[in-house]
C-alpha cells in the first residue's frame, strides 16, 4: 500500500462522524485543561480555573457538535449564568440583611428552587437548564467564596477555611493595615482601611504575643455590593466580573468543537439526508400500492388458468407484505424524525457566513425547510394511510393507479433534486411552474385528464406532492447564489433589500436568536400567574394530566436541596465531621465545608425528570465517579515531581487528562450521524462523570491542596458525590414518582385524540340543517380544532418522548427496565397525530363545499352512519375491544353524482372508523403494559404485579 493510499485511508477514518466528533470534543477539553493548569495571571479568574476544567468537558459532551448548537445552546449560557448570578446576589442579599439571616436564606432558596423547577422543568427547550441553574447558584452561594455564611458573619484572614489563592489575595489587600496595627503593638485594634480595594472598610486587627496578625472584616451588604462593583480577575471579591470572564472562556472553548472547520450543519443533514430518504420510502409505498392493484387485476384475469401457480403467488404475496411492512416502518420513523419540523427550525441558528450577504436580500429560509419537513412527514403519513385503507377495500374498482404512480415519480424527482441540490430537476414536474398551490392541478402521464385524476385521488396525493415540489424549489432557490426572486408566493418580481419582505425576513431570522436568551425569563414570569388560574387547579385534580405527579416531583427535588442545605448548616456532626481526614489535618475544615456543597451538586447532577432515569443516571454517575477518582489517583501518583513548582509535572497531567478524555468520549459517542447529536443514551453519562470527576480531583490537588492531601481529597470527593447520588435515588423512588415507562403518558395523547374525534362527530351531527346559523361557526371550530390537535399533540409527544428516552437508559439492566412496547405504541400514536388533525380539516372542507348537502341530510345515509359512530363511541368508549358498527361503508353513487364529494365523505367516515379502531387498539396495548419498579412490573389498570 502506497503512502498516498495510507493517507487516504487515514482521512476516511478521521472523517467518520464517530472519530471526528471525538476529536472535536477532545480538542475543546484540551484547551480547557491548558487554561486550568496554565493559571495565567490577569486572564483566568481566581478560584474559577478548576471550575472551568469541570464545566467545559461536561457541556461539550452534552451539546451537539453541529453548528446550530453555538447559537441555540452555547451563546445562551451567558444569559443563563447572568440569571444565576442575579439570583445568587438576591439570595446573598437576603442572608446579609438585618431582617434576613440563615433561616430567610434557606427558605428563599427553597422557594426559588421550586419556582425554577415548576416553571422550566416540563418544557422541552428549557428543562435541561434547571440542573445547570441550580448547580451554578449552589456554587456561587455555598462553594465559591464569598458564601452566604461569609456575607452574614464576615471573614478572618488568615483562616484555614479559605483556599490558598483567596487567602493570598486578601492578605495583599490588608498588608498596609496590618503593618499599622503591628506598629501599635499587641492587642486588638479597630482600623479603617485607608487605601486599596477595601478602602473605607473597618477592620479589626488582633496582634498576639508572637506578633502574628489576625484580621477580621465584618459581613454585610458591602460584600454583596462589592460582588458587582469590584474588579480584577485576581480579586476574589469581584464575583460578577470574574463570572462574566469565566463564561466568555467557556463559550470560546465550547465553540471550538462546533465551529472548527469543516463546520457540520443540521441543515445539510435534514435537507440532503432525512427528507430525500423519507420521500423515497413514501414513493416506495405508493409503488407497492400500484403493484398490488395491478396484481389484483392480473389475478382476476388469470383466475383458474394455472392452479399450480398458487404456491408461487402466495410466496410473492408474502414478500410483498414484508416489503410493505418494512417501508411502513421506515415511513413511521421519518414521521417521528421530521415531526413538526423541529430539527429544521434549528437551521435559523446556522447562518451561511460564506455566502455574500450583498448577493441577495435576506430570507427566512428556516421556515422553508421546516414547512418542507412537515409536508414530507404528512405525505409519509398519507402513504401509510393509503396502504392501510386500501387493505380495507376502500378503493373503488375503477380507482386509477396512474395517480399514485405519478405521485411516486414526482416524489422521487424531488428526493433526487434535494439530495443533489439541483433545482433544475424539478422542471420535469410541469405543475411546479404552471399551477399554484391552491389549484390542485396535475399533469398526468399519457395526457390523462387532470380533473379525472383528481376525482380518483381521495387522499389528495397530487396536491401533497405539488406542495412538496413547490416548497423544494423555493428551498433550493434560497440556497442558490442568487437567492429569492420575487415574494414569498410569487416569482414575478425581484425583492429589494429595503422591501417589506426583506425587513420581515430579517426580523424572523433575528427573533430566535433573541428569544433563546430571554426564554427562561419568559417562562419564569409567566408561571407566576399559574396559581391564579382555575385551569391550573383543575389539571392537578385530573389524573390523566399527570400534573399532580409533576408537582410532587418539583416538591421532592426542591425539598432535597433544602434538606442538604439545612443539615450542612444546623447539624454539627454533618457540618464538621462529614469528612475523612485526620484530626490534626489543617485542611479538614475546608474538606468539611466543600463536602456539603459537593453533595448538593451531585444531587442535582444525578436527578432527572423520571424515577428510572434518576436511578440509572445515579448508577452511571457512581461508576463514573469511582473510575474517575481512580484515574485521577493514578495521574497524580505518576506525574508527581519535586522539580516542578507545584510538585507536579503539569505537562504530563494535561497529556493524561487529554488521553483519558479521548478514550471516554470515544466510548460514549454514538455511531454514525447520531454522534453529532448526542452521546449514547444508554450509558453516555458514565464517561461524562468519569471525565468531570477526574479533572476536579486533579485540579484541586495539583493547584490548591498539594501532594500531601491527595488521598484525602480523592476520598472526600467520592464520599460527597456518592451521598448526593444516593439522596437523589431515594427521593426519586419514594412514591408517588414520575415514571417515564408509565404508559399513561402515551395514553394521554391517545385519549386527547379520542375526545377530539368525538367533538368532530358531535359537531357534524349537531349541524344537521344546511340553513343552520351555526354552520359558519362550526367550520371555524373545526379548522381551529385541527390546529389545536397538531399543536397540543406535538407538545405532549415531545415531553413523552423525553420521558421514555430518559427512562430507557441501560435497557439491559433488569431493574427499572422500560417495556419496549411503550416506544412502539408512542411511534404509532405519533403517526395518528396527523390523521387526527386531518379529520376536522377534511370535515371543514366538506362543509364548505356542495357535498355538505349529502353530509347534513337529515336521516340520510351519512347522518345515520355518524349516529352509529357516536353511539359506538359513547356506549362502549375507548376501552372497548370490538366495535358494534359494520366495518365497511360506502355512499351509494345514486346519493351524489359528484365523485369527488362522495370520496371526501367516504374518506372522512372511513378515517374516523379507522382512528376509532386504532385508538382502541392503542388503549388495549397500553393497558397491559406495567411500570417497572425495582424489577417488578406494576400494572395500575388491573391492580396486579408480575415479576420480571
Amino acid at each position: 500500500m502506497t503512502m498516498k493510499q495510507h493517507w487516504q485511508r487515514l482521512q476516511t477514518i478521521l472523517t467518520t462522524p464517530h472519530i471526528e466528533v471525538t476529536l472535536r470534543m477532545t480538542l475543546s477539553m484540551l484547551l480547557s485543561y491548558i487554561s486550568v493548569f496554565a493559571n495565567v495571571p490577569y486572564i483566568t479568574p481566581i478560584e474559577l480555573a478548576p471550575l472551568m476544567g469541570i464545566l467545559v468537558p461536561f457541556l461539550v459532551m452534552l451539546f451537539p457538535t453541529l453548528s446550530f448548537s453555538f447559537g441555540s445552546l452555547i451563546l445562551p449560557t451567558f444569559s443563563v449564568f447572568l440569571y444565576c448570578f442575579v439570583s445568587s446576589t438576591a439570595l446573598l442579599a437576603i442572608a446579609a440583611s438585618e431582617s434576613g439571616g440563615t433561616v430567610a436564606f434557606i427558605a428563599c432558596f427553597g422557594v426559588w428552587s421550586f419556582w425554577n423547577c415548576t416553571s422550566l422543568r416540563w418544557d422541552k427547550s428549557e428543562g435541561s437548564k434547571v440542573s445547570i441553574i441550580l448547580i451554578a447558584v449552589v456554587f456561587q452561594t455555598v462553594l465559591i467564596w464569598p458564601t452566604f455564611v461569609t456575607v452574614q458573619d464576615g471573614f478572618t484572614v488568615p483562616d484555614a477555611s479559605l483556599l490558598p489563592n483567596t487567602q493570598l489575595a486578601l492578605q495583599g489587600y490588608l498588608a498596609d493595615t496590618v503593618a499599622i496595627a503591628t506598629s501599635m503593638g499587641v492587642g486588638t485594634h479597630q482600623l479603617t482601611i485607608q487605601s486599596g480595594v477595601l478602602q473605607g472598610i473597618v477592620a479589626q486587627v488582633r496582634i498576639d504575643d508572637e506578633n502574628e496578625a489576625s484580621t477580621y472584616l465584618p459581613g454585610g451588604m458591602w460584600l454583596v455590593k462589592g460582588m458587582w462593583t469590584y474588579s480584577g480577575v485576581n480579586n476574589p471579591l469581584a464575583s460578577y466580573q470574574n463570572m462574566m470572564v469565566f463564561t466568555c472562556w467557556i463559550i470560546l472553548f465550547l465553540g471550538v468543537a462546533v465551529l472548527l472547520p469543516p463546520a457540520r450543519t443540521i441543515r445539510s443533514a435534514v435537507w440532503r439526508g432525512m427528507i430525500p430518504a423519507a420521500l423515497k420510502d413514501a414513493a416506495g409505498i405508493l409503488r407497492a400500492h400500484v403493484e398490488n392493484v395491478m396484481g389484483e387485476v392480473n389475478d382476476n384475469d388469470d383466475a383458474n388458468q394455472n392452479s399450480n401457480a398458487n404456491q408461487e403467488k402466495e410466496d410473492d404475496d408474502n414478500k410483498h407484505k414484508a416489503k410493505v411492512g418494512q417501508l411502513q416502518g421506515k415511513c413511521i420513523y421519518h414521521m417521528n424524525a421530521l415531526f413538526d419540523g423541529t430539527l429544521a427550525k434549528y437551521t435559523v441558528f446556522e447562518p451561511r457566513l460564506l455566502t455574500n450577504p450583498c448577493s441577495h436580500p435576506p430570507e427566512y429560509t428556516a421556515y422553508y425547510l421546516a414547512k418542507l419537513s412537515m409536508l414530507v412527514a404528512r405525505v409519509s403519513s398519507a402513504s401509510v394511510g393509503i396502504q392501510l385503507f386500501t387493505s380495507r377495500e376502500f378503493c373503488y374498482d375503477n380507482l386509477s393507479s396512474g395517480v399514485y404512480s405519478n405521485a411516486a415519480d414526482n416524489l422521487e424527482v424531488c428526493a433526487k433534486a434535494l439530495a443533489t441540490g439541483n433545482a433544475g430537476l424539478l422542471d420535469d414536474i410541469s405543475y411546479v411552474n404552471s399551477c399554484s398551490l391552491s389549484s390542485g392541478g396535475i399533469a398526468g402521464e399519457g395526457g390523462e385528464d387532470q380533473n379525472s385524476l383528481k376525482d380518483e385521488d381521495a387522499f389528495e396525493m397530487h396536491h401533497r406532492t405539488e406542495e412538496i415540489a413547490v416548497m423544494s424549489k423555493k428551498w433550493l432557490r434560497a440556497m442558490s447564489a442568487t437567492g429569492r426572486k420575487g415574494g414569498a408566493d410569487s416569482d414575478d418580481k425581484d425583492v429589494g433589500f429595503c422591501s417589506k419582505e426583506s425587513f420581515a425576513s430579517m426580523l424572523q431570522n433575528l427573533k430566535p436568536w433573541i428569544r433563546v436568551h430571554i426564554s427562561h425569563y419568559i417562562h419564569l414570569f409567566q408561571h407566576l400567574l399559574a396559581p391564579f388560574r382555575k385551569s391550573t387547579w383543575q389539571s392537578l385534580m385530573d389524573a390523566e394530566s399527570y400534573d399532580f405527579i409533576k408537582l410532587i416531583w418539583c416538591i421532592k427535588y426542591s425539598m432535597g436541596m433544602v434538606f442538604l442545605l439545612v443539615i450542612s448548616v444546623y447539624w454539627p456532626a454533618y457540618r464538621t465531621d462529614f469528612v475523612l481526614a485526620a484530626d490534626d489535618d489543617p485542611m479538614k475544615v475546608v474538606y468539611a465545608i466543600q463536602n456539603g456543597g459537593w453533595t448538593m451538586v451531585a444531587y442535582c447532577f444525578a436527578t432527572t425528570q423520571t424515577a428510572e432515569g434518576t436511578v440509572k443516571k445515579g448508577i452511571l454517575r457512581m461508576a463514573g465517579t469511582v473510575t474517575g477518582a481512580f484515574s485521577a489517583w493514578l495521574a497524580l501518583l505518576a506525574c508527581e515531581s519535586s522539580t516542578f513548582e507545584l510538585s507536579y509535572n503539569l505537562y504530563a497531567l494535561v497529556a493524561w487528562m487529554t488521553a483519558t478524555s479521548f478514550i471516554a468520549t470515544f466510548i460514549a459517542t454514538e455511531r454514525g450521524f447520531g454522534a453529532r447529536i448526542a452521546l449514547s443514551n444508554s450509558f453516555g453519562f458514565g464517561p461524562i462523570y468519569f471525565v468531570v470527576t477526574q479533572i476536579l480531583i486533579v485540579s484541586y490537588v495539583s493547584m490548591i491542596f498539594g501532594p500531601e492531601s491527595r488521598d484525602e481529597v480523592i476520598v472526600n470527593r467520592m464520599v460527597a458525590n456518592l451521598l448526593g447520588i444516593v439522596m437523589a435515588i431515594v427521593l426519586a423512588v419514594i412514591p408517588p414518582g414520575n415514571y417515564g415507562g408509565d404508559p399513561g403518558h402515551t395514553r394521554k395523547i391517545n385519549n386527547f385524540h379520542w375526545h377530539s374525534v368525538q367533538t368532530v362527530v358531535e359537531l357534524l351531527i349537531s349541524c344537521d340543517d344546511v340553513a343552520d346559523e351555526l354552520l359558519a361557526k362550526n367550520i371555524q371550530t373545526l379548522d381551529s380544532l385541527s390546529s389545536k390537535i397538531l399543536r397540543k399533540s406535538a407538545s405532549m409527544q415531545e415531553i413523552t418522548v423525553d420521558f421514555e428516552k430518559d427512562a430507557a437508559r441501560l435497557q439491559k439492566m433488569t431493574c427499572f427496565k422500560v417495556d419496549p412496547r411503550v416506544k412502539m405504541e408512542l411511534g404509532k400514536i405519533t403517526r395518528d397525530i396527523y390523521v387526527a388533525s386531518f379529520v376536522p380539516r377534511l370535515a371543514a372542507k366538506i362543509l364548505k363545499g356542495e357535498s355538505r348537502l349529502l353530509l347534513l341530510e337529515k336521516n340520510g345515509h351519512v347522518q345515520q352512519r355518524l349516529e352509529e359512530i357516536r353511539a359506538d363511541m359513547a356506549n362502549d368508549g375507548i376501552t372497548a375491544t370490538s366495535q358494534t358498527i359494520k366495518e365497511n361503508f360506502h355512499i351509494p353513487s345514486s346519493d351524489l353524482p359528484d365523485r369527488e364529494g362522495r370520496d371526501d365523505i367516504d374518506l372522512l367516515l372511513l378515517t374516523i372508523q379507522w382512528l376509532i379502531t386504532e385508538m382502541r387498539g392503542h388503549n388495549g396495548a397500553l393497558k397491559v403494559i406495567g411500570v417497572n419498579r425495582c424489577g417488578i412490573y406494576q400494572n395500575f389498570n388491573n391492580k396486579r404485579t408480575t415479576s420480571i
